[in-house]
């Protein structure tokens, strides 16, 4: 599973290193338990892998600084929990609005793509 979790993570780095790097590694256990549940559901992959694709060609769209790994994990977590209906779209879009000033844009680009 661990390599799994890497191969998704290495390829999410790359795809995304032009536009909007989101996710690998490790945080809290709670996080890292979650973060694992996502990179297991194929459906959420699917949904993700075609968000990247729209994301790279939208030229209005700027990367979001997601550096670290912790940053990383939970933003993975987030867009799950709003794939899977956890949470609002409005309310994904409030969090990346509140940890990522500046990138309203690209929250309510993300969030339109919801299904």
């Amino acid at each position: 599973m661990n390599i799994r979790f890497k191969k998704f993570s290495s390829a999410i780095a790359i795809g995304l290193a032009l536009s909007v790097p989101l996710i690998q590694g490790c945080a809290s256990t709670s996080n890292d338990a979650r973060a694992t549940a996502a990179v297991e559901d194929k459906q959420f992959n699917a949904w993700f892998d075609n968000l990247v694709n729209q994301i790279k060609a939208d030229p209005k769209y700027k990367r979001i600084p997601i550096d670290t790994k912790v940053q990383q994990n939970e933003f993975l977590v987030w867009l799950h929990d709003a794939y899977r209906k956890k949470t609002s779209k409005q309310a994904l879009t409030q969090k990346i609005n509140s940890a990522y000033p500046g990138h309203a844009y690209e929250a309510s680009f993300i969030a339109s793509k919801l299904p």
